[in-house]
């Protein structure tokens, strides 16, 4: 083991995903210059990040096209995402123009543009989906079978709107999605369990009931237009991750990559072979963090006076069990599952029938959801302009007998797959990738009292991402920017600095709120009994 540095940095931040960074972007611009430590030596970005570039070889002519780990929409109640990039690059959004629902049933495909008819200001939310009715296209894809839901679905709303499950802490472990569509028939359980497998990224078997209450609260139930999406204006690491690090960096602070974290090791004695950054800052109480070099082959040692944890689930877990002043906690908590999923790019010499940028299919489809790349990134809009063709990537958030399945099966399916929902493209198939994301995605738990939170149980060492507990209704990149900034702050504080404003989402239209307020009343009518009974 050598140790290359001595110097105690004022905080070391341990993850370079989107948490990682927007905590390192807010806390350099105030003065408190981060190491950002990232386990991957090229890409850093966590699970936004990108890779090597897909050529493609077409009529003479060589093209690259950037990876990345999936497409990514932003949400209405993205606002402290929205913020970072307000402040930090020059990324305009791309507000979507509808979103399309594909729904089979064996050989018979219907679909309809969903995503406008449910923002429309006729019914307000929480009922704002029965707009659908009024849609022509919707009678093509329900039967008279369905109105039988209509008993269930009311259930289901009112059990969305009375339990609020992230405020609670109710992460009603055990209870799947499944118990949500009690009452509900066949087509329309399809159709909304395929809204499930999209909002959390994972198969419907992996979803906690808790949890798809949570999503549909933040994304679509309590406001008409927290279900306003918009894109990146480019591939997520030009739009997002670069200007990120750019920001910090130009403010003294630095990015390592091909490093992982070991250990963790609080140092409660002053040192004087270790110096500190800043002069102003006592030596005792720092920490010693022991990271793994994959470039050199060696074990080095960083100090730091603050750490922020911004690793996924698994990798955290690993790292605090793994080090002697955090095990005795970290043995305490509950750490949520990671899942995995595949990202498969198409394509094709023809363009298909003009439609939304993306949308979700559901019912017998083996995909979840679908992007048209060339109405969303310039080089992809380069390639349709002088090829005449088309590029879609579409997601696989299947169990392990679909994503264990080959590269060429999985390529197979989605091109098939693909063509029956869009049948102009038949035949004309030129290209396609498939990436394999590793199992590190959050199977999103509602963080309870057991999780880790922003503020931990250890001096000196925040968290921060998109599992993490804090007062937020917010889920994936928002909970991660949110978190992150909140863990800036925590750090801040420390130095005496201003803290940035932590924004929550629009509050819930009126008729949710009073729809709530008579529900919880009934709530504490009916838990009275309960009460008295204790006694």
């Amino acid at each position: 083991m050598t140790d290359n540095d001595n110097t105690i940095f004022p905080v070391v931040i341990i993850g370079g995903g989107v948490a990682g960074l927007t905590a390192a972007a807010h806390l350099a611009a105030k003065g408190v210059p981060p190491l950002v430590l990232d386990a991957d030596a090229l890409w850093a970005g966590g699970r936004l990040a990108g890779g090597d570039p897909d050529m493609i070889e077409h009529h003479g002519q060589t093209w690259s096209f950037m990876p990345e780990h999936g497409v990514h929409a932003v949400w209405g109640g993205y606002e402290n995402l929205r913020a970072t990039l307000a402040r930090f690059t020059t990324t305009t959004l791309i507000p979507s123009p509808g979103e399309e629902w594909i729904n089979r049933w064996g050989r018979e495909v219907r679909r309809i543009e969903a995503g406008n008819a449910v923002r429309s200001r006729w019914i307000p939310a929480p009922l704002h989906y029965l707009q659908l009715l009024f849609h022509p296209h919707i009678w093509a894809t329900i039967t008279p079978l369905d109105f039988l839901s209509l008993p269930g679905l009311l259930v289901s709303i009112l059990l969305t709107v009375g339990i609020d499950p992230l405020k609670e802490k109710r992460a009603l472990d055990g209870l799947t999605m499944r118990e949500y569509f009690r009452g509900w028939t066949p087509n329309l359980r399809a159709t909304f369990t395929g809204l499930g497998a999209n909002l959390l990224a994972a198969h419907p078997d992996e979803i906690d009931l808790s949890a798809f209450i949570a999503a549909l609260r933040f994304y679509t139930m309590l406001r008409r237009d927290s279900w306003q999406m918009a894109y990146f204006p480019d591939n997520p690491h030009r739009s997002v991750l670069q200007p990120l690090i750019d920001s910090f960096t130009a403010h003294g602070g630095a990015l390592l990559q091909a490093v992982t974290v070991t250990k963790l090791e609080m140092i409660r004695e002053a040192n004087d072979s270790v110096r500190s950054r800043h002069a102003s800052t006592l030596q005792t109480g720092y920490w010693r963090i022991l990271v793994e070099d994959s470039t050199q082959k060696s074990i080095k040692s960083v100090y730091a006076h603050h750490i922020i944890l911004a690793t996924n689930a698994p990798g955290a877990a690993r790292l605090l069990l793994n080090s002697r002043d955090t095990a005795a906690e970290a043995q305490t908590m509950i750490f949520p599952a990671a899942v995995r999923c595949s990202v498969v790019r198409l394509w094709f010499s023809a363009v298909p029938r003009p439609g939304t940028p993306g949308g979700m299919f559901t019912g017998d489809f083996a995909p979840d959801n679908f992007f048209w790349l060339h109405r969303l990134y310039p080089e992809f809009t380069t390639w349709h302009e002088q090829t005449g063709g088309s590029a879609i990537e579409v997601h696989f958030y299947g169990a392990d007998s679909l994503l264990d399945q080959s590269d060429n099966h999985l390529l197979i399916l989605a091109v098939a797959e693909v063509q029956r929902a869009f049948p102009e493209l038949r035949n004309t198939f030129i290209h396609g990738t498939v990436r394999r994301n590793s199992k590190v995605h959050t199977r999103f738990r509602v963080p309870t009292a057991e999780s880790l939170h922003v503020q931990t149980p250890w001096q000196k060492l925040h968290a921060c991402g998109d599992w993490i507990g804090y007062d937020t209704p917010s889920f994936w990149m928002e909970r991660a920017a949110t978190t992150g900034i909140a863990a800036a702050n925590a750090v801040l504080a420390a130095h005496d600095l201003e803290a940035y404003p932590v924004l929550q989402p629009k509050s819930p239209e009126v008729s949710v709120r009073l729809l709530s307020f008579v529900l919880s009343i009934f709530r504490r009518v009916l838990a009275l009994p309960l009460r008295l009974l204790r006694r």
